[in-house]
């Protein structure tokens, strides 16, 4: 047990931050609200930053980590289609989007979260297996940005099927 307060100690202070903050926005999803466009897409940017971070430190690709990746992409834009936003109204004068509660972005956030920190203990514990988790991480990565891929597809689906109201004043 000390390992895991040991693992827990030595996590770098913003991943609490970033932890809190998906949390959060998991929990304000399950409720129906209205949001501004750009506020629905933070947590898909912090994912796909996510995704694309393994490609910027890595000066030699390796063919199957790129096959991996784009793979992954693929694999997951779909389920990303399936749960993604369901757009109630938008407002095109005031820039905002009703969309419905869902527990579903709350379970995604925290599982993302938790694969990507399980990962990087994994390879900071394990160096030696660093190739077998690499590719896992450029599977998770991949997976990421394609479940946010098919998200923002069903985002711009719904938005294209409601039709526009606008307030005066």
């Amino acid at each position: 047990m000390a390992g895991a307060f040991q693992i827990l100690a030595h996590t770098p202070v913003y991943v609490w931050f970033l932890l809190a903050y998906l949390v959060w926005q998991g929990v304000a999803a399950t409720r129906t609200r209205k949001r501004p466009l750009w506020r629905l897409l933070t947590v898909p940017f912090i994912f796909t930053v996510l995704g694309i971070w393994p490609l910027i430190g890595s000066l030699a690709l390796d063919i199957k980590l790129v096959a991996i990746w784009l793979g992954a992409i693929l694999l997951f834009a779909l389920p990303g289609i399936v749960t993604g936003p369901w757009v109630i109204a938008r407002d095109a004068s005031r820039r905002n989007v009703t969309i419905s509660g869902s527990i579903v972005p709350l379970v995604r956030n925290l599982t993302l979260f938790a694969l990507h920190y399980a990962l990087a203990v994994a390879l900071a514990l394990n160096p030696d297996g660093a190739q077998i988790l690499t590719m896992a991480g450029f599977a998770l990565s991949g997976g990421s940005i394609g479940y946010f891929a098919g998200w923002a597809f069903a985002l711009r689906r719904h938005l294209l099927d409601i039709p526009i109201t606008r307030h005066s004043a």
